[in-house]
């Protein structure tokens, strides 16, 4: 596995990133929680991109997305939100309104202050995507590579185990 992302995982995140999200904010409650779980299904399906990729050559062409469907449903039964009941705290809040009348606007602001809302923001692009696919490519790269240290230390300590075994002198 590469640590860059492959084309074809960039055009994957790319069709499938906006349904991604809208799905992930109906599971969690909101649009701000969103981002809780749709990396986390993206990661998924860049662990296992090569074996996806494999099977579209094979001949299962929505190999990627049945994988995603299933990625998303994993990950959305192991999302709870630890947010108490609402009966349980409405009384305890403490909700404090600011307006003008409280906080008032400064006496000497700047003429950039007041242009501000009139200028066109600039253009923006949009490179979420490709950001999204990078970032959940990184995360399954630096996975995979846990897990191949993690077993080299395993099989070096079982080997260590064999010989320490073997050349201690009987008794």
């Amino acid at each position: 596995m590469s640590s860059e992302p492959p084309a074809e995982y960039v055009a994957f995140v790319s069709r499938h990133l906006g349904p991604l999200r809208r799905d992930a904010a109906r599971v969690v409650g909101g649009d701000h929680d969103a981002d809780l779980l749709y990396p986390e299904v993206l990661t998924d399906v860049a662990t296992h991109w090569g074996w996806l990729e494999l099977r579209s050559r094979l001949g299962n062409r929505a190999a990627a997305d049945t994988y995603l469907g299933r990625a998303f449903a994993r990950q959305s039964q192991r999302w709870a939100p630890d947010l108490p009941e609402p009966d349980h705290f409405v009384d305890d809040i403490d909700i404090r309104v600011w307006n003008e009348e409280l906080t008032p606007r400064p006496l000497f602001t700047s003429n950039a202050v007041r242009l501000a809302p009139m200028l066109a923001p600039p253009r923006r692009v949009h490179a979420g995507p490709v950001c999204e696919a990078a970032i959940a490519w990184w995360h399954a790269y630096e996975a995979r590579r846990r897990r191949k240290l993690m077993a080299i230390a395993a099989v070096g300590f079982a080997l260590l185990a064999v010989l320490a075994h073997f050349s201690a002198p009987p008794v």
